[in-house]
């Protein structure tokens, strides 16, 4: 993705990481805080880069994990996150989700704009499918935390468009590409105070910005509605919401340390512990798997 405003900056590639560059960026930082980083090179050696295949309707996965297992997924409008009101989870066979959702093989007479969204997010299937787990085996630079400790691995995947929004974890984590192409929008702690964050008990880690940075910086949010589906797009919230919200998301990217990441098949992101990040998958449907550490 390109970037949306001059304010946004890159964060600078790493390549061959050592676990011990890794533990020292995560100690020597400990008096400030620890930057994100793009790692390009990270998992270059995973087996899934070669065997995760779109092209075949992602066998392996469908193998491994099982056709008629049911997984849950978040369904819900388009362009929102999981804080919308018409977002739900909701439970469905594996092999379905994939073949409506991100292959796109059962016919619809809707206009794509007007289906749902599903994402398998932070999916914990990979702890009960020790076949795809060789395919991308932990890496020693999960254990560099402070207590050594590997805490969580998570299965994503959706389809283009698909949405998290701006939140924290108590962990570091590294997300890794394995298919397509995911952005990530990563900003520091004192961020929130341009993020409304919510309230409520169970999402006091989220904010409540309702659409992906790349629709605020959109030269079309900005201007009179150029289609029918940008119509539909916005015609749930307010009429200053693109506006106002983008001018709190430019001060946070003025932020020291505030960043974009383009993550392509086969390389990671660093997000450091209690940093806000939103992530955005562009050019298709897109596979990933997180690891949350400390």
């Amino acid at each position: 993705m390109t970037k949306l405003s001059p304010l946004i900056r890159s964060a600078k590639p790493i390549t061959s990481l050592s676990p011990s560059a890794l533990q020292s960026h995560l100690i020597a930082a400990s008096s400030s805080r620890p930057l994100p980083l793009h790692l390009p090179d990270l998992v270059s050696s995973w087996p899934a880069l070669d065997t995760w295949r779109l092209e075949d309707g992602l066998k392996v996965l469908r193998d491994s994990i099982g056709e008629n297992r049911s997984v849950e997924v978040e369904l819900g409008k388009r362009g929102r996150g999981y804080l919308h009101k018409d977002w739900q989870r909701v439970w469905m066979p594996f092999g379905l989700f994939l073949d409506a959702f991100i292959l796109n093989l059962i016919p619809s007479s809707s206009s794509p704009s007007l289906l749902p969204l599903a994402y398998l997010a932070q999916s914990d299937i990979l702890d009960t499918s020790p076949s795809l787990l060789e395919t991308i085996p932990a890496l020693p630079h999960f254990l560099v935390g402070k207590e050594k400790s590997l805490y969580r691995r998570t299965l994503w995947l959706g389809p283009r468009g698909s949405w998290t929004p701006f939140h924290k974890d108590p962990y570091h984590g590294i997300y890794s590409q394995i298919i397509g192409k995911k952005t990530f929008h990563i900003l520091p702690p004192e961020a929130r105070h341009h993020l409304d964050i919510s309230a409520l008990p169970r999402h006091t880690n989220t904010s409540q910005i309702p659409l992906p940075v790349s629709r605020i910086f959109s030269p079309t949010s900005l201007s009179p509605f150029s289609s029918k589906d940008d119509l539909d797009d916005l015609s749930d919230l307010p009429p200053d919401t693109v506006a106002s919200t983008r001018v709190e998301l430019e001060r946070a990217f003025e932020l020291p340390g505030a960043c974009q990441v383009d993550v392509n098949a086969g390389e990671s992101v660093l997000i450091p512990e209690g940093w806000w990040h939103a992530a955005e998958g562009v050019e298709g449907a897109g596979v990933g798997v997180n690891a949350w550490f400390r």
